[in-house]
């Protein structure tokens, strides 16, 4: 490190004393190791902290036009764009980024990719991992596994790592294949939609967990929605809904794919891509309250305004006031994806907000968008862009990080100032890296 000081200002490197004029320093630095510029001029001012990153790191460029309402961003830029399956081509690294795109913690997963990173409390994150059947992980900043999640008896899903519950329970999504063809009777004829007569498809379940980890609830879309409102993705030329090979090597069929829930009083509400839609299920009876675009069925709402056809929807969230957000691909619908905000009253969903960002023509999975308090989106665009961005209301770019390669990120986690603090980011990366 070269300094040069003008009188009046002395400064410090890596803990040594505050001096003025020019000098040089050698600070020698393993990957995620970091030393402290303090500079005093007249009154001391807060350190700066330059961080080593490790060689594989993902590195992104950034261009920020106005201030950004998002404290933090909590993503994993590991998977990448085009068609088809998407591949693993970059580092397995969850990032948490400060308002400036500059990334201040990070932990490269031993395991396999991270998915859905996301803050829990305010001093732990969780993600899932890439690939059926694995757990999800909730760690401390320092690195250390504090708990593994799974759902009981069935597949764990790694769309939805987990949603923490106002009791201070959690959300899982698992899979249960069904047992076809050793029981027939457990086959299902998907040839009125284009599909093999005798298939093996997976239910989806969403588990409730008590902060112990006990299940206490759980619901399927066995016998609560039909494979039928699935009809529009069985035969798609894509092979999104498989089949696919599960734990005992026999393929079955993901005919629903929920990708995200969220509790909701004494509903929950998931989003499915190969429903094309949002619903609501009553915890208590296990009934669909609701379903929000897609297949029409008789708990359909009514829309208004009319929004259109949804294709492959994800990330639906509840926000404080009651409105939700989802994001809507359009995947193979010709037009790039956008963000609806909505409210559901007298068995209609009024949408009150749909925002885009031009710059995305198309999306063919994944993808998050969370509506900032101030009135801004977080956005990721799936496989539709290498970009986390931060947009005004009216779609207008406040900050974009571009990944390298072709990376894209399957969400991203806005987090608002104030939940999230930047000594605490530090000290666990000073503790997964010591000096």
């Amino acid at each position: 490190m070269s300094v040069s000081a003008p009188s009046g200002t002395k400064v410090g490197l890596d803990g040594a004393a505050a001096r003025s004029g020019q000098f040089t320093r050698d600070i020698a630095l393993a990957p995620g190791q970091a030393f402290r510029i303090r500079v005093v001029a007249g009154t001391s001012r807060p350190a700066q902290t330059v961080r080593c990153l490790p060689s594989d790191f993902p590195l992104w460029q950034v261009e920020k036009r106005s201030s950004t309402q998002a404290g933090w961003y909590m993503f994993s830029p590991d998977l990448r764009l085009g068609g088809g399956n998407v591949a693993l081509v970059g580092e397995p690294y969850a990032v948490v980024a400060n308002g400036d795109g500059v990334p201040v913690w990070w932990l490269r997963d031993p395991n396999a990719p991270p998915m859905d990173v996301k803050l829990v409390g305010s001093k732990q994150i969780a993600w899932s991992l890439f690939g059926y059947n694995t757990p999800s992980y909730i760690r401390n900043l320092d690195g250390a596994v504090a708990r593994k999640l799974r759902p009981v008896d069935a597949i764990a899903d790694f769309h939805e790592a987990m949603a923490p519950t106002a009791d201070g329970g959690y959300l899982l999504v698992g899979n249960v294949p069904r047992d076809c063809p050793a029981v027939q009777a457990e086959c299902v004829d998907l040839s009125p939609w284009g599909g093999p007569p005798n298939s093996r498809i997976l239910d989806n379940v969403i588990q409730k967990l008590d902060r112990k980890g006990r299940l206490v609830w759980s619901w399927s879309t066995r016998g609560h929605i039909a494979v039928s409102e699935s009809a529009r993705w069985i035969p798609h030329w894509s092979g999104a809904v498989g089949p696919r090979l599960f734990g005992n090597g026999q393929p079955a069929y993901d005919v629903f794919h929920i990708n995200s829930v969220a509790d909701n009083g004494n509903g929950v509400v998931f989003s499915a891509r190969h429903l094309d839609a949002a619903y609501r299920v009553i915890k208590s009876s296990g009934k669909v309250d609701w379903k929000f675009g897609g297949t029409p069925r008789a708990q359909s709402l009514k829309l208004k305004p009319d929004p259109g056809s949804f294709s492959g929807p994800h990330d639906l969230s509840v926000l404080k006031d009651g409105t939700m957000t989802l994001f809507d691909n359009g995947s193979f619908l010709g037009r790039g994806p956008r963000a609806l905000r909505f409210s559901v009253r007298s068995r209609t969903a009024r949408i009150v907000e749909t925002v885009a960002d031009s710059r995305v023509v198309a999306s063919l999975c994944c993808g998050s968008a969370e509506r900032m308090p101030g009135g801004n989106w977080v956005m990721t665009a799936g496989g539709g862009s290498n970009w986390v961005t931060e947009l005004t209301a009216a779609g207008k770019p406040v900050l974009t990080m571009t990944m390298p390669s072709g990376l894209f990120t399957y969400r991203v986690d806005a987090i608002e100032p104030g939940r999230l603090s930047a000594a605490a980011l530090r000290a666990g990366m000073d503790a997964q890296a010591p000096r």
